[in-house]
């Protein structure tokens, strides 16, 4: 082998010029621009007045010493103070922080600027001129660790919601009833085969919901599920009123969609929609197609029904707006939904763009 690996160093390489490009991902990094454009300014405004600038040293000393200081206090103090309650500790800290910083700026004065002792005007000179840096420091850790804590929650909630879904799965043991199922369906289909196709349908969604899910899910999967639950529907109401439409070509194998979130949205139909009213028959639609001019694949969905009128019936607690909270975990900014509804009409439009990125899955 005479080539070497240079994958780390492209790895550093790019990791570098996504902090250039994105200074806002990386809080430390965003300070330090801040203290540099500070101190640019500071030195810019200082020419500007004398015509000159002498001493460069200090300025440099003072900018250092400085952001690490900040940078440690964002870090360490801020931290042991709000997040983790603390207090006495993170004071502790701060006056260890202010003293060390006290202590390398009266040694780097005596060594390399000129004479100088420890006062009590030093102290207030730099604790002041600490304190407006702190200030800013304070708020810049603020506004991250907000949008941390927000993350968090919101993280906390999703997970909750899926824990609610697998809590709905948690029934008997999943071999236990599909083998039951498969021993029945061989001998109803001796008896009647129409029968039997229509029970091996109850057998495969059966098999859909037992999935465990932590398990990668695909779209195809899913939208094979609705299939077979709008047939068991239409087996159950024979005066079901509804026109649907599924047209998903076979690359939805390849790209992801989490377990039963659409097949809630279309359980929610018969549980709150009117599906036996003929002028206004319910509506699904689930469209894949390729976007123009991209070319990406998008998915779309409709979904519309009449609102029944015989009383509000019992929340599962696991409905639409938990459906979409899912799916905007997953897909970020790839989602997007509109809900148009009142007291007689209900119309759900969805879009998932999937992008060009295409999720590999095992045969």
């Amino acid at each position: 082998m005479n080539g070497s690996d240079r994958s780390g160093e492209s790895g550093w390489v790019w990791g570098v010029i996504d902090k250039l490009a994105h200074p806002t991902k990386y809080p430390l990094y965003l300070l330090f621009l801040i203290f540099l454009f500070y101190a640019l300014m500071d030195l810019l405004l200082t020419f500007i007045e004398y015509g000159e600038i002498e001493g460069w040293a200090l300025p440099q000393y003072h900018f250092i010493i400085g952001y690490l200081t900040c940078a440690i206090y964002f870090k360490l103090v801020l931290p042991e103070f709000v997040n983790h309650k603390r207090r006495l500790r993170a004071i502790v800290y701060f006056l260890l922080l202010f003293s060390i910083l006290v202590a390398v700026k009266l040694w780097v004065h005596n060594v390399f600027l000129g004479t100088i002792s420890l006062s009590k005007s030093f102290l207030v000179d730099e604790f002041s001129r600490l304190f407006n840096f702190l200030i800013l420091t304070s708020v810049v850790w603020a506004y991250y660790n907000n949008l941390e804590l927000g993350k968090s929650k919101y993280d906390v909630e999703i997970k909750h919601e899926q824990l609610k879904v697998m809590h709905r799965s948690m029934q008997l043991s999943s071999h236990f009833v599909l083998n039951s199922l498969s021993i029945y369906l061989s001998k109803i289909i001796k008896l009647s085969p129409a029968l039997g196709m229509e029970f091996s349908n109850l057998i495969s969604l059966l098999r859909y919901s037992f999935k465990e899910f932590g398990e990668p899910n695909f779209l195809n999967e899913e939208v094979k599920a609705v299939d077979k639950y709008l047939q068991i529907q239409q087996m159950r109401f024979p005066k079901l009123s509804l026109f649907a439409v599924i047209e998903v070509p076979p690359i939805a194998k390849m790209l992801p969609m989490p377990k039963l979130c659409l097949l809630t949205l279309v359980e929610n139909v018969f549980f709150h929609g009117d599906y036996s009213d003929v002028d206004h028959p319910c509506s699904i639609k689930f469209l894949l197609v390729q976007e123009e001019p991209s070319k990406k694949w998008g998915f779309r969905v409709h979904i519309a029904n009449r609102v029944q009128n015989s009383g509000i019936k019992p929340r599962s607690g696991f409905g639409a707006s938990a459906v979409f909270r899912v799916l905007e975990h997953e897909f970020g900014d790839g989602f997007h939904y509109s809900v148009e509804s009142d007291e007689s009409t209900y119309s759900l439009q969805l879009t998932i763009h999937y992008g060009k990125t295409i999720q590999n899955r095992a045969d």
